[in-house]
């Protein structure tokens, strides 16, 4: 199925992005809330044809000394036009840095391939292909940031989580099209077959973990510890990550 897609296009991609912020500190907010709206429109020229909008709102309530508590949302969707689908590079992929308790990329529509044999006809083997991304997206986090309790100088915060959300919607088109069956009968009376389908369940997704940040001489880095609560069987989990942060 990503064979099918698989080409030279030329995009041309004309955007805007609109950002509201009323947080008191745009480093270490202790109220207030921001939004971003981001809209880009591709297709005035070029091959490829779509219209992808994403949304995120994000509030602060200081608790108590250096403590914080945060809610925000976010969701995306794009939407081919011109008789275009939108091509597997141009969707979403959630995961890692985006959603913590699932890898990169780990959630959402996938590839899964069915291989029956006729000598172990109740034993079928199940294989988890390809993240093929979905066209429409929806993540909430719930945050509480802490002091650890070191001394100040060591920039080491901690940050209690939960979060939630879902990947998937397809077009019509594209989800007939992963769909196929193969027979190899060259082993007869025995054959194989294989089966290939899509996944697009825009189930809800669910985690809860603790993260550790660290304002390192090399800049800041972040830790996290997380448990899926949600998932489907195919997801890809995650349960430590480390990467960089960026503040501003």
């Amino acid at each position: 199925m990503l064979c099918e897609q698989e080409g030279t296009f030329l995009t041309s991609v004309f955007g805007y992005t609109f950002n509201w912020d009323k947080r008191n500190d745009p480093v270490d907010p202790t109220r207030g809330f921001d939004m971003s709206l981001r809209q880009d429109l591709a297709g005035l020229g070029g091959d490829v044809k779509y219209l992808r909008t994403e949304i995120e709102a994000t509030t602060y309530y200081g608790i108590f000394r250096d403590v914080v508590a945060s809610f925000s949302l976010s969701g995306g969707y794009i939407l081919g036009w011109g008789d275009d689908t939108v091509r597997i590079n141009d969707r979403f992929f959630k995961g890692g840095s985006s959603f913590r308790g699932f890898d990169v990329a780990g959630i959402g529509p996938r590839q899964i391939i069915v291989v029956e044999d006729s000598t172990t006809p109740n034993n079928p083997q199940v294989i988890e292909g390809d993240s093929i991304g979905g066209n429409a997206y929806y993540i909430g986090t719930l945050q509480m940031t802490f002091p650890t309790g070191l001394p100040k100088e060591y920039g080491i915060s901690g940050a209690l989580f939960a979060e939630f959300g879902g990947l998937g919607i397809l077009d019509e088109q594209d989800r007939r099209k992963q769909v196929s069956e193969i027979l190899d009968t060259s082993n007869l009376p025995n054959f194989t077959r294989v089966t290939s389908y899509v996944d697009d369940a825009l189930s809800l997704r669910a985690s809860v973990g603790v993260s550790v940040f660290w304002d390192s001489p090399f800049g800041p880095v972040q830790f996290d510890f997380a448990h899926p609560l949600a998932e489907e069987e195919y997801d890809k989990t995650q349960e430590f990550r480390f990467s960089t942060r960026t503040r501003f």
